[in-house]
């Protein structure tokens, strides 16, 4: 209960900077799409065909397992997070990135698929959304530390240390939505191939 109002404590200190990233997330895949319909041509619908045979094989606990590593692991951390450690903004930019090829496979996709897809899409993106919202802060923390902390000095060393508290605190929801996240892909795998 401890980790949930430390949660709801960093929430309410940036709110802003999470609004600001589900604004530009979900805004960035909505453009992206609407612009690939115009511009991109579209291609004949052939049927289902499972992307990874192997892992759908493999049974569900261990394909619910290795979806959700995989994106925890790569997709949030390596590829959102840890960016903005070393120059904050990185992880607003790979998070667009993202919404980008989001925007561009929806395009290709029939309706049914796209509507049978949401429920995924809104818990993965809001897992990768908080990951870039926890890169940030760590990144802005050593960088510009006057925006971590209260003193007027903004001392480095225990702005990064505060960054890291809040990163870590938030990197627990960030695996319990992307855990959910695995679990409706997951069964919409099984019930689309089985």
């Amino acid at each position: 209960m401890d980790s949930f109002s430390s949660f709801l404590a960093i929430l309410s200190a940036r709110g802003k900077l999470l609004a600001f990233m589900n604004a530009a997330f979900f805004f960035c895949v909505f453009v992206v799409f609407l612009v690939s319909e115009f511009l991109l041509p579209s291609l004949p619908y052939e049927g289902l065909n499972p992307p990874f045979p192997e892992i759908i094989n493999a049974g569900f606990p261990l394909m619910l397992l290795e979806i959700f590593a995989f994106n925890l692991v790569l997709s949030a951390f390596v590829f959102v997070t840890l960016p903005g450690f070393a120059f904050f903004p990185l992880s607003t930019g790979f998070l667009l990135y993202r919404a980008t090829i989001w925007g561009m496979l929806l395009h290709y996709q029939p309706t049914w698929l796209f509507l049978i897809a949401v429920p995924t899409l809104v818990f993965e993106g809001e897992g990768y959304i908080f990951a870039a919202v926890a890169g940030t802060m760590v990144g802005g923390s050593w960088l510009k530390p006057k925006w971590f902390t209260d003193s007027a000095d903004g001392k480095r060393v225990e702005s990064l240390k505060k960054g890291l508290k809040e990163c870590l605190v938030i990197y627990f929801f960030v695996a319990v939505l992307l855990f959910v996240a695995a679990a409706i892909e997951a069964i919409t795998v099984v019930a689309m191939f089985h």
